[in-house]
């Protein structure tokens, strides 16, 4: 019998017009989404799978992947089925096309070691080919059932919504109407104007009627027996799914029949044995089918819409031929796809499908429920012993060198690798409705192991929470599984950073061990844990309460590998605590860490401790902390952990923007973090290029940076990070003198950190920005005394921080403004304070400038003016420090007569005058007044002076002279062309010639060429 589908797509011309521009944008850079959402039934794949044939027609590539309905969401699915249809075949792009990408793609379709990269970094990847695939047409991703798809699946979808537009590509992906996740997706998208939702309602009569015209091979709907139609309009409601299964049925039955000559005619009653839902449609040609298949059929409905044939085929006790022949008859009777769209593929021979998802519903829900529980339970057993034998299988072809290549009745793994936790959690799914469900506890925690390992933590965290959700129920649970689901539990909630859990299930799980028995070591790698979970959220004491637990259990003398362990977590903790031996400690534990570590072969704890161990030597030795996160990188980069090589990179680069205002290797770190998708390290690595770019005041590249930073965080949806750029955007203003932006960004962090939503990232917010962004400001807008009870604030709040590691900036200026004001004498600049101030690039200059005005002070004239001058060295880069110190320090210069203190004021004029921050230039002017020194008037046509000319005070009105000069003009030409007199001139080019130092007019008339000439 032919197929009694549509050939045509009946009923949605707008919507498929509106998916086929959304294509035809694409193809021209204007990238979109489009969620298709309806029952089942409806037409959604219908409807995308025209859009797609469009595309295609019009030479857009397009990729396909389907969720899975199999016990729970599988992890990544969908995706990884696209990804791999993108990199096969005759147009698949080159290595080079996709460059770091690469490898995350190949790990995404189970191509390459799983090595848990980051969520962001498969999203990144998936966009990267789609713009690789699209860069000429245009692409066209189709993800079909997004209802059934994982959190981390939905989590790199709105990823993709959000970074589509003015991409080549375009998503359309379909999803039931139901809430959920999904759904919860779609519409956030569309909320934001990221995606349009497109909801699919019920055909008409009239395309109903059509439907069924089409169905049967006429263009006519008038051709229809009626009696069929008013059946038709009465039972499928409108579901173009229900309208054909109806009408197959009735032909099946025989009650309606196709005469040659004379069209089809009603040769029974239409709905005898066809009740009106349809499953009745389904189960009839169920029942068509020999017992075997049958059966095979009913083991298949409980596990899902997509069936492991394997498992299903032990479940009836058939063998592998005998199932794959039933599996013929049942794609012949259109229960199962028949392998030319939606069946087993290449890349996934063990696994098939029902045509539909009521087929499936259908026929489990027709089993009694004992029968459909001892199905189940059946079916978890198979896969348990399935998956247990091939992982021995894998082990002895892995020892034999085998490579593990397919044998008949293996279980072949779902694409994206190791399929255990897909088959784990089906298994444990199964036991839920066996009503197992201590059973299926164990097996979510195996399936939620494997799915960190997978780097599917969103996953794992859902697996691992479903699991102890049933634990509550099974009173027959043994105490050592429920420990193993807590253990892993936690563990994945550090990974994931939602540690808000962990001390109630910290608890939890030690009066488990206890009462168990369980042995100390396992207790304390609990507690172990727990610290570490403290420690990000920055309960410093609860996290050493944890460690102190943890080695209490583990006695006087724990093995290495523990020691090592507990020391560089209490390192992080002691350091930033309230300990006042704190940093001296911090640093024994990180360098016992580091040598036991290093001794028993532990890498990852390693770089741990040498992380902490430069935090412990930067407030006392720049150097060697460099040498230490030197160390750390040279670790990684040895035992491949890229993530901590990045981590490395960037604080080397934070010590190169404090030690000498560098940015070479920022760049190199935020290359690396962007190369292997560490976006959070990215934002990190901005916000410290801002902070270089503000000391350099170069406040435009600072901005973009800060930008980046804020999109980054935008995108991932990191809200913590995104203050960071709240921070940025407070110190930018600062150091324009704007007040009214400083304190709405400031407003903006005091409500995040009062609120307790900011405290992991801005712990030192009070000394890194209320400290310098408020005080600097108070500086530049000449509010000296502000300035120094916010210079006083910050101080008194970095003294009481639990570490000083992140605090540079402020304490430069406040010491000069302190000398200035005669606050601050020898003792200080003798001091440890004043000495770690010189190893900072922006604070040097203003240690040296204290020193000058003490010595001018003490009436030792040419010791202060020399130290004033080698205070300057180097700041060319930092001109901000420079000008700062410029301003503060020529007034005690003019008031001890040392230096050259009117030639500082006018060049801090200039700086301040041109960069727009007019009360310092104001200032300037006024000390130069009561120094008794012309003063600079700022008439039309100022700015267009070079600034060289500028410094030695050369006005508008002599500019305009001298380039008159340059073009060959005589004082009377002069003269007539400024309407002066010729005397008057005369006067101008005497006045340039002490300025500039030309002794003759000759020497000017080239000075003047030279700047006509850009030089």
């Amino acid at each position: 019998m032919s197929s009694l589908s549509s050939p045509t797509l009946v009923g949605r011309g707008p919507e498929l017009d509106l998916l086929t521009e959304a294509g035809r944008s694409a193809g021209e850079g204007r990238g979109s989404s489009v969620f298709v959402l309806g029952e089942p039934g409806i037409g959604k794949s219908r409807l995308v799978e025209e859009a797609a044939a469009t595309a295609v027609r019009t030479g857009l590539r397009v990729l396909r992947g389907r969720a899975a309905s199999a016990g729970r969401a599988m992890p990544l699915r969908p995706l990884a089925e696209a990804v791999f249809s993108g990199l096969r075949g005759e147009e698949a792009p080159a290595d080079a096309d996709l460059g770091p990408y690469e490898p995350l793609l190949s790990r995404l379709c189970g191509l390459a070691p799983q090595d848990g990269a980051p969520l962001v970094g498969y999203a990144e990847a998936v966009l990267r080919l789609l713009g690789v695939l699209g860069r000429t047409r245009g692409c066209v991703l189709v993800l079909e059932d997004l209802h059934d798809a994982d959190a981390d699946t939905l989590t790199i979808v709105d990823y993709l919504t959000d970074n589509l537009p003015g991409q080549r590509a375009v998503l359309l992906a379909t999803l039931r109407g139901g809430p959920g996740p999904a759904l919860d997706l779609a519409e956030a998208a569309a909320s934001r104007r990221a995606a349009r939702t497109l909801r699919l309602a019920r055909l008409g009569p009239a395309h109903t009627a059509e439907l069924a015209a089409r169905c049967l091979g006429h263009d006519d709907a008038d051709k229809v027996p009626a009696a069929v139609l008013d059946h038709l309009h009465a039972v499928s409601d409108g579901v173009p799914f229900v309208v054909e299964e109806l009408l197959r049925a009735m032909v099946d039955s025989g009650n309606l029949v196709q005469r040659q000559g004379a069209g089809w005619t009603v040769c029974g009653a239409l709905n005898a044995g066809v009740p009106a839902t349809v499953a009745a449609a389904v189960l009839q040609r169920v029942d068509h089918l020999e017992p075997p298949g049958v059966a095979l059929l009913e083991a298949a409905a409980v596990l899902g819409r997509r069936f492991p044939v394997d498992i299903a085929a032990r479940v009836a006790g058939l063998d592998r031929t005998t199932a794959l022949r039933q599996l013929r008859h049942a794609a012949r009777a259109h229960l199962v796809a028949d392998g030319t769209t939606h069946g087993p593929t290449a890349e996934e021979p063990g696994w098939h499908i029902f045509r539909h998802a009521l087929t499936a519903d259908a026929i489990a829900h027709r089993l009694l429920p004992a029968e459909r529980a001892a199905l189940c339970l059946a079916a978890a057993d198979a896969i348990e012993s399935a998956h247990a034998s091939h992982a021995t299988e894998s082990d002895d072809a892995s020892e034999q060198g085998a490579g593990g290549a397919g044998r008949p009745g293996q279980i072949h793994g779902l694409i994206g690798g190791d399929s255990g936790d897909d088959l784990y959690r089906l298994a444990a799914e199964l036991c839920v409705a066996g009503g197992q469900r201590a059973r299926a506890a164990v097996l979510l925690t195996r399936a939620g192991r494997q799915a960190v390992q997978r780097g599917a933590l969103l996953t794992a965290a859902e697996l691992l929470d479903r699991g102890l959700e049933l634990t509550a129920d099974a009173t027959d649970a043994p105490p050592e599984a429920v420990a193993r689901l807590l253990e892993e539990l936690l563990r994945t909630l550090v990974l994931t950073g939602d540690v808000q859990r962990v001390p109630e299930l910290g608890d939890r799980l030690d009066r488990i061990l206890t009462a168990w028995g369980a042995p100390p070591a396992r207790r304390a790698a609990g507690f172990l844990t727990q610290a570490g979970a403290a420690a990000t959220v920055q309960r410093w004491e609860e996290g050493l309460t944890a460690v102190r637990r943890a080695r209490e259990l583990l006695g006087a003398e724990p093995d290495p590998a523990s020691r090592a362990a507990l020391d560089a977590v209490a390192a992080h903790l002691v350091l930033n605590s309230q300990r006042p031996d704190r940093l001296e400690s911090a640093r024994a534990l990180a360098e016992g860490a580091v040598a036991t570590a290093e001794a028993v072969g532990l890498p990852e704890v390693s770089c741990k401790a040498l992380n902490m161990l430069g935090y412990c030597l930067r407030p006392l030795d720049l150097a060697e902390a460099e040498k230490v996160f030197e160390r750390l990188v040279a670790t990684a980069e040895t035992h491949a952990l890229p993530v901590w090589r990045i981590r490395g990179l960037l604080e080397l680069g934070a010590l190169d923007r404090v030690r000498f205002t560098g940015t070479e290797r920022l760049l190199a770190a935020r290359k690396a973090a962007d190369e292997t998708g560490a976006v959070l390290m990215t934002a990190w690595a901005d916000m410290h290029l801002t902070l270089a770019h503000v000391l350099r005041d170069d406040l435009a590249a600072a901005a973009d940076s800060a930008r980046r930073l804020r999109a980054t965080a935008r995108r991932l949806r990191l809200d913590e990070v995104e203050l960071l750029g709240a921070g940025m955007d407070a110190i930018i203003a600062a150091v324009r003198g704007e007040r009214d932006k400083l304190q709405a960004a400031l407003h903006i962090l005091g409500n995040a950190l009062a609120g307790g939503s900011a405290g992991a990232v801005w712990g030192y917010a009070d000394t890194s920005v209320w400290g310098w962004a408020r005080g600097v400001c108070s500086l530049l807008r000449e509010e000296h005394d502000r300035a120094m009870a916010e210079f006083t604030e910050a101080d008194k709040v970095m003294r009481a921080l639990p570490s000083t590691r992140g605090v540079t900036g402020f304490l430069g200026p406040y010491l000069l403004l302190r000398t200035v004001r005669g606050a601050a004498g020898w003792a200080e600049l003798d001091g440890a304070v004043a000495g770690r101030l010189t190893e900072a690039h922006w604070d040097r200059p203003f240690v040296g400038w204290s020193r000058a005005v003490l010595l001018g002070r003490e009436g030792r004239a040419a010791e202060a003016a020399k130290a004033a001058e080698e205070a300057l060295a180097g700041t060319d880069v930092i001109p901000l420090a420079r000008h700062l110190c410029l301003r503060l320090g020529a007034q005690a210069a003019l008031t001890d007569s040392w230096g050259r203190p009117v030639e500082w004021l006018r060049t801090a004029e200039h700086f301040f005058h041109d960069r727009g921050t007019t009360r310092m230039s104001a200032a300037c002017r006024a000390l130069l007044r009561e120094a008794g020194s012309p003063v600079p008037r700022r008439r039309q046509g100022h700015d267009t002076i070079p600034q060289e000319l500028r410094r030695t005070g050369v006005t508008a009105r002599e500019y305009e002279v001298l380039r008159l000069l340059g073009q060959g003009l005589g004082n009377q030409e002069i003269a007539e062309q400024l309407f002066l007199s010729p005397r008057t001139v005369e006067k101008h080019l005497a006045s340039l010639r002490d300025r500039t130092g030309q002794n003759s007019r000759a020497a000017l008339r080239t000075l003047a060429r030279r700047y006509a000439h850009g030089q």
